[in-house]
């Protein structure tokens, strides 16, 4: 479907230093820059040094001693190479052709470079040296790591078998000493290959998938014979990446938008009503033209010439101004699009792998504002990153002795966070940003920059410092509609439903081919371009959800080894939908499994809470008649009947064909908080009364339910929005000040024993397989779950083998009263009740609270 994006990196390393090189001599630079194009191959390299005479030469820095003679080898890779054995000491080197200084190269392969230092460690080493007469670098293994591709095509490129590492025709060099190794050819035939970074010319040390020496075999694809292949080695996170493209041509590329190269730069819009289509760059105005681009209709482009980087383009269509919906960044405030190079930004260092997920129910799920998380002088971020990306990963801050920011998201366990809004949004902060304007876009209210490239790379930067800390990113998105209808209805009225299915108008409709489009490809953007590790979707049950299944199936399939999180609210904007069984419901739900999409459980939240703005309290109040519907939630609300077909009833409470379809949760952005909803209910007792226990009974029953649990910011220690008693605006906060939604670090000192439940609850959630089962056929047959009154207890087995043994028993209890729980036989123990992790004997589970056993 799509054709290779291109990329500046593409070009081959020993091309472009040679092209370097005469271009440097040709302008007269200095000999230290300037690079002779030497017509002849050297007959002879030496390593020329202040360790020569320590090698059996006659003096130090000796071109023609045979014994610092470098030999070619007998590879076919034309480099040279020399193995010697020094003692211990500071040394510098060069490499001198052809026995004479009249050719000699230095750091960085620069012609009369600097010299190269090379400490040798106390007791002495053997040290091999390296040079490439294509590149002109010359290297150590001291200084550097030997870093080759090995994999099944080697054979094709001349080396003399498949995976061998140490064949330098695939050697991969790091000339600039960024710690970025990258070799590429256009030797390798079309076909499919695999491959894993070795170091040292062995397989000792290899890296394959995500950068882990375990790491599978790394697949790549060459379209056709003569196609670019770059790898590239980052020597931090040992991440080998493989990009290929088609032999050079006409910039062609599978999407729309400002599609840069150093040489052009290729503008396309989706315009099917009008065909006066334009496009303003540079001070010029280029008409566009139908273009005929597989997997999208009635395009327009113009192709122009020169090096547009960071550039404005303004797009119109007819008499209108007109956004660029596919725009990668923008001029603030504007319709105006800057062209970039946005793939080719890395994070500082490079990236990180990505954390691990075996499967999508050992996620834990934390919902944040970018802006409510830091933006308060109590979180002990610094001041200029308050409010920021940036902020979002501070480590090491701190209020009045307890974590904060991304450590305290660590000391809490959390998998995941969950963004509210980053992309593009109209209103102004404080505002939560549900009004977008451009979807690939970082929203620059969040940036500490201007520049473009310091936002996308803030950004990535991001995403990489919570990889490098062990949590995911997922995205809260807005795709079904956006801030107004001026956003990009000026292009043409087909993005936009005839109905205001949104509740807040300008509903998007992705029914029309060309919108679905557009959402598919803002999705493959961020994960592929960012790094992103899944979506949250606003308002989902506006999505066709046979739209929604093929945008996840393909996201999944093109990036298998992510373990992409998906999911959103199954519902409208509180409005009636024509097309209700063509959308997005609990009833279709069933048909999502294949793309791995979850929604979250609003039925299980109000079986358990009460009404998200009312005073009524469920479950944990006290509501004995909703036993049934908290023990079917507990079950993580699987199907009656095992099947991916629709269900007659859009708003059954029994739609998981999977546990990871439900998204368990009793707080969230909207509404009143859990805390807010307790004491809006009167209950009192403060934290350390019935209103703090029945918060953690709420809580509690989401750690332990089968699915995957979610918590908002700040509930774990009590975060209240109903600030002077104003539970009105907290009941919905969306554009209230920081006085209301931003996070008071202090309530996390004044709650340590609500914070230290939610961690004991997560921890015990991460350690117990029984509460993380991963299929409808492991909840039917190794859990067991039964009611007594209004007590619901579940005895469950994590043994799929022996699905009756029984190592796990959850309890909830709402009444006011202990209950004796009849455990199964053996030996068992309490680890979890209303105060959080405890080691007990007994069998009584405490009123208004979760109690877990656990067999000895």
């Amino acid at each position: 479907m799509h054709r290779t994006r291109k990329r500046a990196w593409r070009r081959s390393a020993r091309a472009s230093a040679a092209a370097l090189a005469t271009t440097a001599l040709g302008l007269g630079l200095s000999p230290a820059l300037a690079t002779p194009a030497f017509a002849a191959a050297p007959t002879a390299v030496s390593v020329a040094g202040s360790f020569n005479s320590e090698i059996g030469c006659s003096g130090d820095w000796s071109t023609d001693c045979s014994q610092a003679q470098l030999t070619a080898r007998t590879d076919g890779s034309g480099v040279w190479s020399k193995t010697v054995t020094l003692p211990a000491g500071s040394y510098a080197y060069k490499a001198a052709l052809n026995k004479s200084w009249a050719e000699n190269y230095g750091a960085k392969a620069q012609y009369y470079g600097a010299d190269i230092p090379l400490q040798i460690p106390a007791g002495g080493r053997t040290v091999t040296f390296l040079y490439d007469p294509v590149t002109h670098w010359i290297t150590d293994d001291v200084n550097s790591k030997f870093v080759t591709a090995g994999g099944s095509f080697q054979s094709e490129i001349g080396c003399s078998a498949d995976w061998a590492p140490n064949c330098l025709k695939s050697w991969l060099q790091d000339i600039d000493g960024d710690g970025t190794y990258t070799w590429s050819t256009q030797a390798i035939p079309a076909g499919t290959y695999t491959v894993k970074a070795a170091l040292g010319l062995a397989w000792d040390e290899s890296y394959g998938q995500g950068g882990s020496p375990t790491g599978s075999d790394i697949s790549f694809t060459v379209p056709e014979s003569g196609s670019d292949v770059d790898f590239r080695y980052n020597s931090t996170t040992h991440a080998l990446s493989v990009q290929t493209e088609e032999p050079p041509g006409p910039p062609l590329d599978g999407t729309l938008g400002a599609l840069y190269t150093p040489t052009q730069t290729t503008f396309r819009i989706w315009s099917p009503d009008k065909s006066e289509v334009s496009v303003t760059v540079g001070g010029q105005t280029h008409t566009m033209r139908p273009a005929d681009v597989s997997g999208y209709t009635d395009v327009y482009q113009a192709v122009v010439t020169g090096n547009l980087k960071d550039q404005p383009y303004q797009f119109r269509v007819g008499n209108s101004t007109v956004r660029d919906p596919y725009a990668r960044m923008v001029k603030p405030g504007t319709t105006e699009g800057i062209v970039m190079d946005a793939e080719a930004i890395q994070p500082t260092g490079g990236w990180a792998p990505t954390p691990p997920l075996a499967k999508r129910e050992d996620a834990v799920i934390y919902e944040m504002s970018v802006r409510n998380f830091t933006i308060d002088a109590s979180s002990g971020v610094d001041s200029a990153k308050r409010g920021k990306f940036a902020g979002l990963t501070q480590t090491g801050t701190t209020y009045n002795g307890v974590k904060t920011g991304i450590d305290h998201l660590k000391e809490l366990g959390v998998t995941d966070v969950q963004l509210m809004p980053s992309f593009d949004f109209n209103s102004t902060v404080p505002n939560w940003g549900y009004d977008p304007l451009n979807y690939n876009v970082p929203e620059e209210q969040f940036s500490q920059f201007t520049a473009p490239e310091d936002r996308v790379r803030e950004f990535k930067d991001m995403v990489n410092a919570f990889h490098e800390n062990g949590i995911r990113v997922i995205m809260d998105v807005v795709y079904n509609h956006t801030a107004s209808k001026d956003a990009l209805q000026n292009i043409t009225g087909k993005y936009y439903h005839q109905e205001q299915l949104s509740g807040v108008g300008n509903s998007i409709d992705d029914g029309n081919p060309m919108v679905s489009r557009m959402i598919f490809d803002s999705l493959e953007y961020w994960v592929k371009n960012y790094n992103i590790d899944g979506y949250r979707f606003d308002l989902i049950g506006v999505h066709q959800y046979k739209n929604v299944d093929q945008w996840a199936k393909y996201l999944n399939t093109t990036f298998p080894d992510r373990t992409l999180q998906i999911h959103g609210e199954p519902w409208s904007g509180g409005v009636d939908d024509p097309l209700q069984a063509e959308k997005v419901r609990y009833g279709t739900t069933p048909a999502l499994a294949g793309g791995h999409v979850g929604v979250f459980n609003g039925t299980y939240r109000d079986a358990i809470k009460g009404g998200t703005r009312d005073q009524i309290l469920g479950y944990m109040g006290g509501a004995a008649s909703n036993a049934s519907s908290i023990a079917l939630g507990m079950r993580g609300s699987p199907l009656a009947v095992k099947s991916t077909s629709p269900l007659a009833d859009p708003w059954s409470p029994a739609f998981a064909y999977d546990p990871e379809q439900t998204i368990n949760y009793v707080s969230a952005h909207d509404d009143l908080n859990l805390w807010d909803k307790i004491t809006y209910s009167g209950v009192t007792g403060g934290a350390a009364g019935k209103a703090g226990q029945m918060d953690r009974f709420g809580t509690g029953m989401i750690f332990t339910s089968q699915g995957i649990p979610f918590l908002h910011e700040g509930d774990e220690f009590l975060h209240s929005k109903a600030v002077n008693g104003d539970y009105e605006a907290a009941k919905n906060s969306y554009e209230s000040g920081d006085n209301v939604n931003a996070i008071q670090w202090g309530e996390k000192a004044a709650n340590a024993a609500t914070f230290a439940y939610y961690k004991d609850a997560i921890a015990l959630r991460k350690s117990t397989p029984a509460l993380r089962l991963n299929t409808w056929d492991a909840v039917k047959n190794q859990m067991s779950t039964t009611t007594d009154g209004s007590v619901v207890i579940s005895t469950i087995s994590s043994n799929a083998s022996a699905p009756t043994s029984h190592d796990t028993v959850v309890v909830y209890n709402p009444t006011n009263s202990t209950y004796a729980v009849n455990l199964p036989s053996g030996t068992w123990k309490k680890v979890l009740d209303t105060n959080g992790a405890v080691s007990a004997t007994g069998n009584t589970a405490g009123s208004l609270a979760v109690t877990v056993f656990k067999k000895s």
